[in-house]
């Protein structure tokens, strides 16, 4: 209620509440990872041709053993033939399949799933290498604890998660990658299975320039290329990956 003087008499006026002005805010930038499985770094023709071989065995050893012994009497080796039919099938799922953890790259990183998935972030990735002698992409750096890790890819157990790897590393961190052109096949966008990540957690972490810890997220920018963490008071013009802020000045935290 406001009161205005009018010489003779005052009026009394109700005034609306003044609205509070709306921040403007971009969309948050949505993150996501593409999973790969490992393929087995076995011959294939080996592996067709033990399973074929069992199950040529076990088809004539079962029905030698069950069925025709309706008709006739089984034969002494027919146990046997069931036998090796089987040890050859086991043989070629052993052979068939890999024990190598599932791969993952994206807005994180580079992870591997070993008890639950560890990565190392872009901005601590120290080096990206190939190394001829076992036809691997190794990556080195440090996990989201600080801890040193260590992931290495084989090329033939993982040919596109290496691609992206490799991909995905010359785009946000290119001074740390040093693998040959034509070591790794070209990333298909087809590759992978895409998955959605949530948000970075920015609360607790370390400003990159003053190392100050951010106590509230809106007081965090990430860049969106490595997603190093700054202070919006100590934010530097350009991110040691190289990407400038200037070229997306709303805050990407």
């Amino acid at each position: 209620m406001v009161s205005v003087w009018t010489g003779a008499r005052s009026r009394d006026y109700l005034l609306p509440p003044m609205a509070k002005a709306k921040k403007a805010t971009r969309p948050e930038r949505p993150r996501s990872e593409r999973s790969f499985d490992p393929q087995s770094t076995r011959s294939p023709a080996l592996v067709l041709g033990l399973g074929g071989a069992g199950a040529l065995l076990m088809g004539a050893g079962f029905y030698g053993q069950f069925l025709r012994a309706a008709t006739a009497q089984p034969l002494a080796f027919l146990p046997w033939l069931l036998g090796a039919g089987c040890v050859l099938e086991g043989a070629a799922v052993w052979l068939g399949t890999s024990g190598a953890p599932r791969l993952r790259v994206g807005d994180a990183g580079i992870g591997v799933e070993k008890d639950g998935p560890r990565y190392i972030p872009w901005y601590a990735l120290e080096r990206l290498a190939y190394r001829e002698e076992s036809r691997s992409i190794v990556a080195e750096g440090k996990d989201e604890s600080g801890a040193p890790f260590t992931v290495t890819l084989p090329v033939q157990a993982y040919p596109q998660g290496a691609a992206w790897a490799v991909r995905e590393a010359r785009t946000r961190v290119p001074a740390v990658v040093s693998v040959p052109e034509g070591a790794v096949a070209d990333a298909l966008e087809s590759a992978g299975a895409v998955a959605p990540l949530g948000p970075v957690q920015v609360v607790g972490r370390r400003c990159a320039t003053s190392g100050k810890i951010i106590a509230f997220e809106p007081d965090a920018r990430v860049c969106p290329r490595c997603e190093r963490v700054y202070h919006k008071d100590t934010m530097p013009p350009a991110c040691v990956c190289g990407y400038a802020f200037a070229e997306d000045p709303a805050p990407a935290a």
